[in-house]
């Protein structure tokens, strides 16, 4: 996707004083309906909806400074630290996970039960309706940037709705049932764990390094095709593709003929650089080679 990062900030920004100000408000909400009912799994969910604040904020503070231009010890811009933003967003997931499904555990050992009210029901519908818009705005941001934040933002507002819909199921079917809560708050968890692994999978694999998607690969060839380059199989080899936020830099080697002089082969090379920065938007760097 080719966006500005002064645009793709703009996106993030908007978007975490947005659900800042939302979840502060949902927070408050359902921790007050918790402690009314001793749910341990509202209070938890709770907790997630204030959770999803310090992520938002995280998210703003990616937007400030990922939008930073390259210098002299960042030639390649400040993109990753989306990406670095999104992985501590998912870290925190995990942490918050365990600290439900722990409770939960310790819970039914306890044999400790809730009671649920109206104010319990009344609490988890505004939550899912919230925190389902939440994240449809925020994916909407995704998709409009690009932004790796705001995909893991997105997915902890759904995650906190998704187990929204769990707990009014657990108060509206088994409100007779001691263990019922601890188990809805371990089922929470599970949702929250999944969530985790899907935001750090996302973040880490660009940060370590990863190989090109085929489509790029397909895009690459039919652009040599193009420039009529021969044997575009055996002649093109060994891509890596490097990912700083919206800029990306892809690398490979391009083999010549060896009668074929050096001013040649780096025009020919420079054409084709030319043609995917032009149609991928996409830093090329060919390394020259000769046929053995």
């Amino acid at each position: 996707m080719n966006i500005s990062n002064e645009k793709k900030s703009k996106y993030m920004i908007s978007e975490g004083i947005i659900s800042v100000i939302i979840n502060v408000l949902l927070f408050l909400f359902k921790y007050f309906a918790g402690i009314i009912t001793g749910s341990l799994s509202i209070m938890a969910d709770a907790w997630h909806s204030l959770s999803d604040c310090i992520s938002s904020i995280i998210v703003i503070i990616g937007g400030i400074f990922s939008r930073r231009p390259p210098d002299k010890e960042h030639p390649f811009g400040h993109g990753r630290i989306e990406l670095i933003t999104s992985f501590i967003v998912g870290i925190m997931l995990v942490f918050i996970g365990y600290t439900f499904f722990s409770e939960a555990i310790e819970n039914i050992m306890n044999k400790k039960s809730a009671s649920f009210t109206m104010i319990s029901i009344i609490a988890m519908i505004v939550s899912i309706l919230v925190k389902e818009l939440l994240a449809q705005y925020s994916f909407w941001g995704y998709r409009k940037s690009g932004s790796k934040s705001l995909y893991a933002d997105a997915w902890h507002h759904r995650s906190d709705s998704i187990t929204s819909i769990i707990i009014l199921a657990g108060i509206l079917f088994g409100n007779n049932l001691w263990w019922m809560d601890s188990v809805l708050s371990i089922l929470v968890a599970l949702v929250i764990f999944y969530a985790a692994f899907d935001v750090i999978k996302s973040s880490v694999k660009p940060l370590i390094g990863e190989h090109p998607s085929e489509e790029i690969i397909e895009n690459i060839k039919k652009i040599a095709e193009e420039i009529n380059i021969d044997n575009i199989d055996s002649n093109l080899h060994h891509f890596h593709i490097h990912t700083y936020g919206d800029h990306s830099e892809i690398t490979f080697h391009m083999r010549f003929p060896k009668d074929m002089t050096v001013y040649e082969a780096h025009l020919k090379a420079t054409i084709f650089e030319n043609a995917i920065r032009e149609k991928l938007s996409i830093e090329p760097t060919i390394h020259i080679e000769t046929y053995k």
